[in-house]
């Protein structure tokens, strides 16, 4: 079966993946805090999502749905949140999208057609790294600030500390008192500000190719 999108989105599909397959892992063997379980599992929610919008498109754009379904069924059982044994059917989903790459048959290739869409690797990859940066610093937040007085205790408000920080907002629910919680705190914000500049740029760029055509139009 042909994986649908371009090498520079099954890359994103596979590093969300590996991603989820880490959470799950640290959910299950490691977390004993039912709150950051919690969290975890909003985590796992979100991608979910994300994975059965990839399984509908792929679907629809099959030319024949039941030869898709031969091994789509995997992706579609393994992005249903919140059933523990289906969750591990996320590795069927790295298999296949690792033999997407096989297709690919040089690193020559790869490498030219994520050069060929700039655009879409750079938003693919600034997406990445925020999903990754908030979630990482929501989840070990709680544990940074158990200690504090007043600290971060449940999965909402680590969520809504993590929203405001990348936002940079001024007014937070509460100020890091821990070294940790600081270097989160301070990732957070680059990150915001990585985000804002980055789609700044995109409605400059925007701007000014309409700009462009309007002239050429009327030239």
């Amino acid at each position: 079966m042909k994986e649908k999108g371009s090498a520079v989105y099954q890359l994103f599909l596979l590093a969300l993946s590996i991603y989820v397959l880490i959470v799950v892992f640290a959910e299950t063997f490691l977390v004993t805090d039912p709150e950051v379980s919690l969290l975890l599992q909003r985590v796992d929610l979100s991608i979910c999502v994300i994975f059965l919008v990839d399984f509908f498109v792929n679907f629809y754009k099959a030319e024949s749905k039941l030869k898709y379904m031969k091994w789509g069924w995997i992706d579609l059982v393994s992005s249903i949140p919140l059933l523990d044994p289906l969750r591990w059917g996320r590795l069927a989903r790295v298999v296949r999208i690792l033999r997407f790459f096989r297709t690919i048959k040089s690193l020559k290739l790869l490498i030219s057609s994520i050069l060929s869409s700039k655009f879409q690797s750079l938003t693919l990859v600034v997406l990445l790294i925020t999903f990754v940066s908030f979630t990482a610093c929501a989840s070990l937040i709680m544990e940074f600030e158990k200690n504090s007085v007043g600290g971060i205790s449940t999965a909402n408000e680590a969520l809504w500390w993590a929203f405001l920080n990348i936002m940079n907002a001024k007014v937070s629910i509460t100020q890091a008192q821990s070294t940790g919680g600081i270097i989160a705190t301070v990732i957070l914000n680059k990150i915001g500000l990585l985000l804002f500049a980055y789609f700044n740029a995109i409605m400059i760029a925007w701007l000014i190719k309409k700009r462009v055509d309007i002239k050429h139009g009327q030239s």
